[in-house]
């Protein structure tokens, strides 16, 4: 495949700067000295166009990638390299924290719709090919003589600049249909549209029922990424458009209030990650959760059984919870009370319950109370200071320690002589333990 005329080396060098530039023209002359074409692929090439900064370079190489990775870490001071057999692929990664996976060209042959591909190696063209639009089916040379040269086969370039999102082949969404989902979020986050025969490739698909052949793992995963995708909010316009509000739930009445209770789903993790950096939420289940907390639960259990969901029991619980939650928060007295309310929840729970109950006030600065100090509180005594009072091990002590918690939580209790006297107060201790 001959490369076009236009070559983006001034354009790398405005967007990428000299480091990154210099570290893949060193991987291109390793590889011409081995005689093994290498290109760069998918997103980081169509980053370009968009001006969008890549963080994730993929290199295509036309020859065996473990010859090439070794040979990059003899000759490139500071760099290493992971080598996964099983696939084929590898990560080179050097000192300066520059990072590329390599994978070897392939061709890819489907043997029934919606099913893995049957793989065997292939040069640039043939890799190209099986991409899943023209926008991701550009590379640009790495080899010293053409570097930077764009290939762009099939148009990706002016795909971009029209905004048009464009299947490479009739049957690419029946042989993935994997690409629908990808698509979606394409169109979303680039704000293009669905080229005329790429959607009629859609809506023929969709008349084959070609979701009910995509195995219930593969479609959970393209799912993930969609409920976790920042413009999630915008792309329920294209589930409506597209038909594919069946994949996650019946099409909501109201489009726009469950774009904007998602959207304050969205600033529920944002204020989380402001208070703890550290700490991790589930956003696929805030984002499910905030999706389903209005259908009854023959519309739910349908995905539940299906997908692969993990901590489906928590999901489930917290969907339970929250209808009834304003109500048990505002009867609530005392903290504690309140603290063990949250405390029944996960986390993705408490910031869905935080979105849907925006003008609850008390709901939100409870909520908020258990996150910042009441989930963290540590405890004045243990199991083992108890029994060294004269407590016996058993579920009893259990117990004892969770009054112990709501009595610190209530502030009746703030040190261990406050908790002994109480511990005394109750009965639970002689006046004099020992």
């Amino acid at each position: 495949m001959e490369a076009h005329s236009i070559n983006l080396l001034p354009l790398l060098k405005k967007q990428w700067g000299t480091d990154r530039l210099q570290y893949l023209q060193q991987i291109g002359n390793i590889a011409q000295q081995l005689g093994t074409p290498v290109y760069l692929v998918g997103g980081a090439v169509r980053d370009l166009f968009l001006e969008r900064y890549a963080p994730d370079l993929d290199v295509a190489v036309e020859g065996d990638v473990r010859s090439l990775v070794e040979a990059c870490k003899a000759q490139i001071p500071g760099t290493d390299y992971q080598y996964h057999a099983r696939f084929g692929t590898a990560t080179l990664q050097d000192s300066r924290g520059f990072s590329l996976d390599l994978a070897q060209c392939r061709v890819e042959h489907y043997p029934a719709p919606a099913a893995l591909p049957e793989v065997r190696p292939g040069n640039i063209g043939e890799d190209l090919i099986r991409r899943d639009f023209t926008i991701n089916a550009m590379a640009l040379s790495l080899d010293p003589e053409n570097f930077a040269s764009l290939l762009d086969p099939y148009g990706g370039r002016i795909d971009l600049q029209r905004g048009q999102l464009r299947t490479l082949h009739s049957r690419s969404f029946l042989d993935d249909p994997t690409r629908i989902l990808r698509g979606l979020r394409f169109a979303t986050r680039f704000q293009m549209n669905l080229a005329p025969e790429s959607r009629q490739q859609l809506q023929e698909a969709l008349r084959d029922d070609i979701f009910a052949r995509l195995s219930a793992a593969r479609l959970w995963r393209e799912i993930c990424y969609l409920l976790e995708l920042v413009a999630l909010p915008q792309a329920l316009s294209l589930l409506s458009e597209w038909h594919l509000w069946f994949l996650l739930r019946p099409a909501p009445m109201d489009i726009l209030a469950m774009q904007a209770l998602l959207g304050r789903g969205q600033e529920q993790i944002q204020w989380l990650q402001q208070q703890f950096p550290e700490v991790s939420i589930a956003v696929s289940t805030l984002m499910l959760i905030l999706l389903w907390q209005d259908l009854s639960w023959t519309d739910i259990q349908r995905p539940l059984d299906q997908w692969p969901i993990p901590d489906r029991n928590r999901l489930e619980a917290d969907l339970r919870i929250l209808p009834d939650l304003p109500r048990r928060i505002a009867q609530a007295i005392r903290p504690s009370q309140r603290a063990n309310i949250w405390q029944a929840c996960s986390l993705a729970g408490i910031l869905a319950a935080m979105a849907m109950y925006p003008d609850d006030r008390a709901l939100k600065d409870s909520a908020r109370l258990y996150l910042q100090e009441q989930k963290s509180l540590q405890p004045i005594f243990n199991g083992q200071e108890l029994q060294a009072l004269g407590l016996s091990a058993g579920p009893s002590l259990g117990n004892i320690l969770k009054r112990l918690r709501d009595a610190q939580l209530d502030r009746d209790i703030a040190d261990k002589e406050t908790a002994q006297q109480w511990l005394i107060k109750q009965g639970i201790l002689p006046t004099n333990p020992r």
